[in-house]
């Protein structure tokens, strides 16, 4: 592992991507630039390869090498798009890029919508405050909560631009999201990769 790489493995992490099959999802996700920068210094770009760190990485899903080539074309996709050009040699490149993924299964738990606004208010325990939204009389009399709890795929993406020759990061953004699960379902990994690149200088920036 060279100093470049060594240095990159101290960032942290939590993470998404579903596995790849089936009908992609529209996934809650939002995108957090921690290091942003108006302009990057050349066009040249050359991947680093990062080792898994956190937990969220090991995950089998995100292990997957068709995977991980799929996300890296998303994002040579999404690089390109912007102007930047993509070389093997990192030693001869302007900026390197790394990026770390990882995934991760949840449950949410949400109280049902009871529609007690309608409802005979004999239904619910009223007092001064109002009558509970969230507490109705179960079959046995006894208040009963209604709870929802759905089974949620999230983690995220993140990716680092840096200087090579002082190691320096120079652009972070990471991507967080979370999808419904169901068996075989996938997220749009161009669209991860747009969203995730959306601020990042474009080339032309970058040369001036």
């Amino acid at each position: 592992m060279n100093r470049l790489q060594s240095s990159l493995l101290s960032c942290a992490l939590v993470f998404l991507l579903a596995p790849i099959a089936a009908p992609a999802q529209a996934p809650q996700s939002s995108v957090q630039v921690s290091k942003p920068a108006t302009s990057l210094p050349g066009t040249r770009y050359a991947w680093v390869a990062m080792p898994p760190q956190q937990a969220a990485e090991f995950d089998k899903r995100v292990q997957d090498p068709k995977l991980r080539q799929r996300v890296q074309a998303a994002l040579d996709k999404a690089l390109q798009a912007k102007g930047y050009r993509r070389i093997e040699d990192v030693r001869q490149a302007d900026i390197a890029v790394a990026y770390r993924v990882g995934v991760r299964d949840t449950e949410e738990t949400t109280v049902r919508d009871t529609g007690l606004a309608s409802a005979n208010e004999t239904a619910v325990q009223c007092k001064a405050g109002g009558c509970s939204q969230i507490v109705t009389k179960g079959d046995n009399g006894v208040p009963a909560v209604k709870l929802d709890t759905k089974m949620m795929v999230e983690g995220g993406l993140l990716v680092e631009v840096l200087q090579p020759a002082d190691i320096r990061v120079l652009w972070r953004a990471l991507y967080r999201g979370s999808v419904r699960a169901r068996k075989g379902a996938s997220v749009n990994l161009d669209t991860v990769a747009t969203q995730t690149l959306a601020q990042l200088p474009t080339a032309r920036a970058a040369a001036k």
